[in-house]
C-alpha cells in the first residue's frame, strides 16, 4: 500500500499467506506447518508445526500472529523460539461459527474473538471478550467490533472504549462502551447505545468490520452489502453513511496516512475511505444541524471550520461575565483563531472581582494548563508577573517550554533579570543580544 506502483511478486505455494502490518515480513500456512519469512532478507525466520487445525490467523501486532483453532487461541510471538502460547479456549456460544476477525486492544489485555453463522435464515454473530489480568470470558452477540483509546474532555488520560455492533431480529444496534477501571483522575466513560440504520432494500444486511481512527475519535462501520457508517466515538452520532461498493468487503484494515481506513472488495477493487478534514466541521454544522458536534470534533481535531461558532459562543460567555469559560472557549478553539491581542486586550480591560483572580490572570492560566503562549501572550503575562518580582515563575514557564522566545522578551525581563534574559535570547536565537548580555 505504501508503494502501489512497484508491487512485489514472489511464487508461493501455501494454503495461506499472511502480510505483516508494518515491515516486509511475510508468514504462510500449508496444512499445519505455519513458516515466517523476511523478503528482504530472503531467509525464514521461524516455522512451527500446529497439532490442531488453524482455521484464523492474524497479525495483531508488528511481532506476534493470532492462531484459532477448532477449541482454543493461541499468541506465536515472532521473536526467537518461542512457540504458540494458549491464551483462552474457545467459548461455547462459538461452536460452529465461521471466525471472521480477533481484536485486541493497544495492550494486549482484552482479547476479542468474532464469528458468525447462519441460523433461521439469517447470519448471527457471536463475540468472545476476554478480560487477560481477570481470566474471564463473556459472551456477546455482534458481529463487527473494535478497541480504540479515546480521551474524553475533561480526562487527562484517554480511556480504553470497546465499540460493537450488532443487527438482530429486532434491529441493528451500535455500542460504545469503556472496559476496565478508568485510569485514575479519569471520569467514567458513559455508554452509548444508539440504533444502526439498514435501508428497507438491504433486509438481510449487516456488519462485516469496523474500524476505529484515534486522531479523529470516530468509528468506521461497514456493511455486508458495502454500505459504511460513520459514528462519533463520545456521543455515537453517525454522521454519514452511504453505499462505497456494490460488492461485500471483506477485509478492512486501519490507514495511518489518511487517518481512515481501506478495504478489499470480492472484484478485487482496493477502497480508501477517510474524512474530509477541511469540511467536515462545516458539514456537520450546516448538513446534519449539530453546532454542538461540529465545536467538539473542531477542537478534538484542531480543525477548520467552526470559527464564526467560536466567536459566538465566546462572546456569549463573555458578555455574560463567565469570564473562565470564556478563556476555555478562546484556549480551545482551532488554529488559535481567538488568542489575538484584541483578546488580551478584552481581558485586561475587564475588573476583577473580589476574591478573585483578574480575568486576565484566568485566561492565562488556562492557557498554560493546555499549550505554549504564543508571543503576544508570553509578553503580557511576563509585564504584571516582573512588576510583581516574580521572577521564578517565568524562569519555571522558561524551562517548561511554556513561553514563546522572542527578542521582545528577552528586552523586556532584561530590565529585571539579565540571567533570565540571557536564557531567552538563547532560546530565541538571538546572536547579537547573548553578546551584549555577556559583555555588560
Amino acid at each position: 500500500m505504501a508503494d502501489p506502483n512497484n508491487p512485489m511478486r514472489r511464487p508461493i505455494s501455501a494454503d495461506s499467506a499472511i502480510m505483516n502490518p508494518s515491515s516486509k515480513v511475510i508468514a504462510l500456512k500449508a496444512g499445519r506447518t505455519l513458516q515466517i519469512f523476511n523478503l528482504e532478507m530472503k531467509s525464514k525466520i521461524k516455522a512451527h508445526v500446529s497439532n490442531e487445525d488453524v482455521i484464523f490467523w492474524k497479525w495483531i501486532s508488528v511481532n506476534t500472529i493470532a492462531l484459532v483453532t477448532e477449541n482454543t487461541v493461541y499468541h506465536w510471538p515472532m521473536e526467537g523460539d518461542a512457540l504458540p502460547q494458549k491464551v483462552f479456549d474457545r467459548h461455547s456460544t462459538l461452536k460452529g461459527c465461521q471466525i471472521i476477525n480477533y481484536r485486541t486492544d493497544e495492550a494486549m489485555k482484552w482479547l476479542l474473538l468474532v464469528g458468525i453463522s447462519a441460523q433461521q435464515q439469517r447470519v448471527v454473530g457471536a463475540m468472545q471478550l476476554y478480560s487477560v489480568d481477570r481470566n474471564v470470558s463473556q459472551p456477546i452477540e455482534g458481529h463487527a467490533a473494535a478497541f480504540v483509546p479515546f480521551t474524553v474532555e475533561g480526562n487527562k488520560n484517554p480511556s480504553n472504549i470497546f465499540a460493537f455492533s450488532v443487527r438482530n431480529q429486532t434491529g441493528g444496534k451500535l455500542h460504545i462502551i469503556e472496559v476496565g477501571a478508568p485510569a485514575e483522575g479519569n471520569s467514567n466513560f458513559t455508554k452509548k447505545t444508539v440504533d444502526v440504520f439498514f435501508p428497507a432494500e438491504a433486509p438481510n444486511d449487516f456488519p462485516v468490520a469496523m474500524q476505529a481512527s484515534k486522531e479523529h475519535g470516530l468509528l468506521y462501520m461497514i456493511t455486508k452489502y458495502g454500505y459504511i457508517h460513520l459514528y462519533d466515538i463520545e456521543s455515537g452520532t453517525c454522521i454519514y453513511m452511504n453505499r462505497i461498493s456494490g460488492d461485500t468487503i471483506f477485509v478492512t484494515a486501519p490507514h495511518e496516512a489518511s487517518n481512515g481506513i481501506v478495504g478489499v472488495n470480492r472484484k478485487g477493487q482496493v477502497l480508501s475511505v477517510s474524512i474530509d478534514e477541511d469540511n467536515i466541521v462545516s458539514y456537520i454544522t450546516n448538513q446534519l444541524k449539530n453546532p454542538e458536534l461540529a465545536l467538539k470534533i473542531s477542537v478534538r481535531c484542531n480543525l477548520a471550520g467552526a470559527e464564526e461558532l467560536f466567536v459566538r459562543r465566546f462572546n456569549m460567555l463573555f458578555g455574560q461575565g463567565q469570564y473562565s469559560e470564556a478563556a476555555k472557549v478562546a484556549a480551545s478553539a482551532p488554529k488559535g483563531i481567538l488568542r489575538t491581542p484584541q483578546t488580551i486586550q478584552r481581558f485586561q480591560q475587564c475588573p476583577a472581582q473580589p476574591g478573585q483572580a483578574s480575568p486576565l490572570l484566568q485566561y492565562f492560566s488556562i492557557l498554560l494548563e493546555t499549550s505554549q503562549l504564543n508571543k503576544a501572550e508570553s509578553l503580557e503575562l511576563a509585564r504584571p508577573v516582573l512588576q510583581q518580582g516574580r521572577n521564578q515563575l517565568l524562569e519555571k514557564w522558561l524551562v517548561e517550554g511554556k513561553l514563546e522566545c522572542s527578542e521582545e522578551l528577552g528586552d523586556l525581563i532584561k530590565a529585571h533579570d539579565s540571567t533570565l534574559a540571557l536564557s531567552v535570547y538563547l532560546r530565541a536565537n538571538i546572536p547579537q543580544k547573548v553578546c551584549q548580555v555577556f559583555c555588560n
